[in-house]
């Protein structure tokens, strides 16, 4: 079996609020960026082709966003003008403005991004797979 180490440190989290109107806003953490082995080496048991070949991946400093997007923070940014598709104010069946929002597709999700990116002047996406 193989030995696990923990390595512990502080550091002091870099984070902005994305205001999206009065009361609403987004918050976002700063992730810092590093690389790694992404995929599974050659050799281990039970892999996929798709895993294939095992490969160094950089990925530079982003920020994320710290929480799950509520229906509050949907809505606002539903009201943004279209960009390439209709964005329903509420799609949740579970109701509540501090509920994560439920039942959003890819595309409606990059239709949020993108609302987003135009109305705050910054780059939004929704993160890879990396």
């Amino acid at each position: 079996m193989a030995k696990l180490t923990i390595e512990r440190s502080t550091h002091t989290n870099r984070r902005f609020f994305e205001n999206l109107e009065d009361d609403t806003s987004l918050e976002m953490v700063l992730i810092p960026g590093g690389s790694f082995e992404m995929g599974a080496a050659e050799n281990e048991a039970e892999s996929n082709d798709d895993e294939l070949p095992q490969h160094l991946v950089t990925v530079p400093t982003f920020f994320m966003g710290r929480y799950p997007v509520t229906q509050a923070q949907w809505q606002v940014v539903a009201s943004f003008p279209k960009i390439d598709i209709e964005l329903s104010p509420d799609p949740a069946n579970f109701k509540g403005d501090d509920r994560p929002v439920e039942r959003v597709n890819w595309h409606e999700a990059v239709e949020f991004c993108q609302r987003l990116s135009v109305k705050t002047g910054r780059n939004y996406r929704l993160p890879s797979e990396a």
